[in-house]
């Protein structure tokens, strides 16, 4: 007789939450069974479908970390190793960290930098230049290097922080849980090479050969769960660059030219008005049957960096005044757009630069992306700065949106904030 898994048993199984099987039982994305109480029940050959026969995982050595096969037992709900060292760790990262927000938290924190533990050292590369000896912390290029390594804002460590996707990113969990078997964002990160979609910085390991060009995610097919050691861990949602999107929402690279912020809709509102108010600097967005899609505004040879990233604002400084220094016009549009859809949530990690990946210059303000928090009831007023020098041009902005604001599902809400910028004008 089949067996069959709670729900929260399945969840744990899968790397996922109880709440994904609940929404992939209501959209046939898998088959469960009713218990009399009417309960949900997985069926193992389902956990087998899609999890396969076989998970990986890492085992830690004080030279590498080596590879075993973690098996999932049919005979019992317990997880089997074939290596007595790791079992106790790999079970207490099971129980602990799968579904748990606050211990995944504290994981990216403590995630950087594992050179310690690695035979291999590494160096931080822009393309094909070495910038930064982490082993050494020594500065290689000050041209290409990160801007708050250089200004001495963060370090390295710190910066690597910033690269991760954080909290409750569904995404990048499951990748880092199906790739490697085991929640291990540190090898994650230094076996895949931190690539990013976003920018062109990667991790080399020293008197490697391998060139930017051989494996970059913006020239190659996205990694596809091949690791080092050859052994296949196929991942149908996701990719290597994935690992490193910033933020709480689920999202994923789709190909090098698309991000899809899953189950996204009315973040399209936002790109919309930019457009009616012919604000060019804006993001490239689509709306699929998934969610939204944002066309990646990077380049092999142009990568954004946020103005977190940047190193020119302190944490007690308000990086708006900052952007504002630095973007004039655009940073203005970009905060009377956020006051006009009550997007609350705008952190420094959400606009910044597009920087030369040959020369390290800083070309311009990134487009306007990431809207998360539109329509929450709460506006965040303009910085002063923003009043007393371009008071003309946010007037101008608010009776633009006034005049547009029939066109849109929310254009109450739009024209009652640009008559409250209007008439506040800054008091």
């Amino acid at each position: 007789m089949e067996k069959h898994y709670t729900l929260l048993k399945a969840a744990e199984l899968l790397g996922v939450t109880t709440q994904t099987i609940r929404n992939w039982d209501n959209s046939g994305k898998i088959r469960t069974v009713r218990t009399p109480g009417n309960q949900r029940r997985i069926p193992e050959s389902e956990i087998a479908r899609i999890t396969g026969s076989f998970i990986s995982s890492i085992i830690e050595t004080e030279n590498k970390p080596q590879r075993t096969i973690v098996e999932i037992s049919k005979d019992s709900e317990r997880i089997e190793e074939n290596t007595e060292k790791t079992s106790k760790r790999d079970e207490n990262q099971k129980e602990t960290i799968i579904n748990n927000t606050e211990t995944y938290s504290e994981a990216i924190v403590k995630a950087p930098v594992i050179i310690s533990k690695e035979k291999d050292k590494y160096l931080l590369m822009c393309k094909d230049t070495e910038v930064y000896d982490i082993e050494k912390s020594q500065i290689l290029n000050e041209s290409l290097l990160p801007g708050c390594i250089l200004n001495k804002t963060k370090d390295f460590k710190q910066w690597m922080q910033t690269r991760y996707s954080t909290d409750t990113n569904f995404s990048a969990q499951r990748l880092i849980q199906h790739a490697f078997g085991t929640f291990d964002i540190e090898h994650a990160a230094y076996e895949t090479g931190a690539f990013s979609l976003s920018d062109c910085y990667w991790l080399k390991k020293v008197n490697d050969n391998v060139s930017f060009n051989e494996i970059t995610p913006y020239i190659h097919k996205e990694w596809d769960g091949t690791d080092a050691y050859g052994i296949q861990n196929d991942y149908i949602w996701g990719s290597l660059s994935n690992l490193f999107i910033s933020g709480k929402l689920d999202k994923r690279w789709i190909n090098a030219q698309e991000l899809l912020k899953v189950n996204t809709f009315n973040e399209i509102e936002p790109y919309k008005l930019c457009s009616s108010l012919i604000l060019d600097n804006t993001a490239k967005t689509h709306l699929t049957n998934e969610g939204l899609i944002i066309k990646n505004f990077t380049t092999p040879d142009v990568f954004y960096e946020s103005m977190e990233q940047s190193g020119m604002v302190n944490k007690e400084d308000d990086s708006r005044n900052t952007a504002i220094d630095y973007f004039r016009e655009d940073a203005i549009a970009l905060f009377v757009i956020d006051y006009l859809t009550e997007n609350n949530d705008r952190h420094p990690d959400d606009y910044g630069f597009l920087r030369d990946s040959n020369t390290g210059e800083h070309l311009r303000m990134a487009p306007y992306y990431n809207f998360d928090r539109i329509w929450s009831g709460h506006a965040i007023s303009l910085p002063d700065i923003a009043w007393r020098e371009y008071r003309e041009y946010i007037h101008d902005l608010c009776t633009a949106a006034i005049n547009v604001a029939k066109e849109f599902e929310y254009g109450t809400i739009i024209e009652r904030r640009a008559v409250e910028l209007l008439q506040n004008q800054g008091k």
